[in-house]
């Protein structure tokens, strides 16, 4: 999917007019997933930090919805995807554990919990079709689920019927990404619209994604793609990492499609200060500050394939854990911006210099369990609970 390292092209504009955050775009959203309110005082947020615990904000591929999401058989040498046959009960008690490390992460659940009905695979199949966009999956329950919980290690579970399941660190981060994307009720905090014009930033298109509708600066000026508001994103991204170290989500792609990532830190610089204007002043602002910001978070992985290896990629699903390894993939985004404060030095709000910048910025409450102990909402994976196994 992400073969090359995206660093986002900053597009100078001769001014700027600051502007204060409305309603959607009130940090304060976030003190309901944040330790402690955020705070906005310029001076006492850190300009850099990252994650205490090196095991969050992991890597994983989002699991395409075009392949079969978690219902595929990333691990076989013929994953065959929605064509595959189902097991019997009486084939999986012959299976050896190298020939059951091929199933799906669907499939390796549905049996740890003598599901031979195949409950979990059959509805995540029913859920995703080969005819899906090449970027729709759940990158959004995948970066949810890195930025709450360390990276599972391998387990094996045990059935009732004594079978031996092997699962692997990205079989339960599939499962764990699954959760987060449908079954989680958590508190929810966002600011930022969506952005649903198409187009893309100068340098941060695939090449999968072919000709990309050129937007105008008028489709860029629409509030729900000139967001998230500048000042905002800095006070949120400073109060939830180096503050508090706490994870949170981005979608990085400013227009139409939606990158959910884990942001794992940040290291910003003042620039310089700029001129306030009368008008800017009669509102409230006494001044105002220039600000880049190198924004990094957990890039996905690829499925494994000769072609990419053969291209020197190294961060492919696996089934062990990648975290503090070299397999663990970062990726980063450059912002510049300007920061509007009121006499008391906080931050009011902020206007964009570069072009890029994140569409939305999200996060939900960790719930206490999977499924929480509720009547599952989307697909039943309370058996998470027991196959969970962070790595320390």
């Amino acid at each position: 999917m992400k073969k090359l390292a995206v660093l986002a092209t900053l597009c100078l504009v001769s001014s700027a007019h600051a502007e204060k955050w409305n309603p959607k775009n009130n940090p304060s959203l976030f003190n309901i997933v944040s330790k402690s309110p955020m705070r906005l005082d310029l001076a006492s947020l850190p300009l850099a930090a990252k994650l205490h615990d090196e095991h969050i904000g992991w890597s994983e591929t989002y699991w395409p919805a075009k392949l079969g999401g978690v219902a595929y058989r990333w691990n076989s040498p013929n994953p065959q995807p929605f064509k595959y046959k189902l097991k019997t009960k009486a084939e999986l008690l012959k299976m050896s554990e190298r020939e059951l490390s091929e199933l799906s992460p669907a499939e390796l659940y549905d049996v740890s919990q003598g599901d031979y009905g195949f409950t979990l695979t059959k509805r995540v199949l029913a859920k995703n079709a080969p005819t899906d966009l090449w970027w729709e999956g759940i990158c959004h329950g995948w970066a949810l689920a890195a930025s709450h919980y360390p990276e599972p290690e391998r387990v094996t579970v045990t059935n009732k019927d004594g079978i031996k399941v092997p699962f692997g660190s990205s079989d339960v981060k599939g499962l764990m990404s699954l959760h987060d994307a449908y079954n989680s009720a958590g508190a929810y905090a966002r600011i930022g619209e969506r952005c649903d014009v198409p187009g893309k930033v100068a340098g941060e298109a695939f090449p999968e994604d072919g000709v990309v509708p050129a937007y105008t600066q008028a489709d860029a000026n629409i509030s729900r793609c000139a967001d998230v508001n500048a000042g905002a994103f800095h006070v949120v991204i400073t109060n939830m990492i180096g503050l508090n170290s706490l994870g949170f989500v981005a979608d990085v792609d400013r227009f139409n499609d939606i990158w959910n990532q884990p942001i794992v830190g940040y290291e910003s610089k003042v620039i310089g200060n700029v001129a306030v204007t009368a008008a800017e002043f009669r509102n409230g602002i006494a001044s105002k500050v220039r600000m880049t910001n190198i924004m990094t978070y957990g890039e996905e992985l690829e499925f494994y394939s000769h072609e990419l290896e053969a291209e020197g990629v190294i961060g492919f699903v696996q089934k062990d854990p990648v975290t503090g390894t070299q397999f663990q993939t970062y990726n980063s985004r450059s912002y510049e911006y300007i920061l509007e404060l009121d006499a008391q030095n906080k931050i009011v709000g902020g206007t964009w210099i570069s072009e890029s910048r994140p569409d939305f910025l999200w996060m939900k409450k960790k719930d206490l369990k999977f499924n929480n102990g509720r009547p599952f909402i989307g697909f039943p994976l309370e058996g998470l609970n027991r196959i969970y196994k962070p790595r320390q």
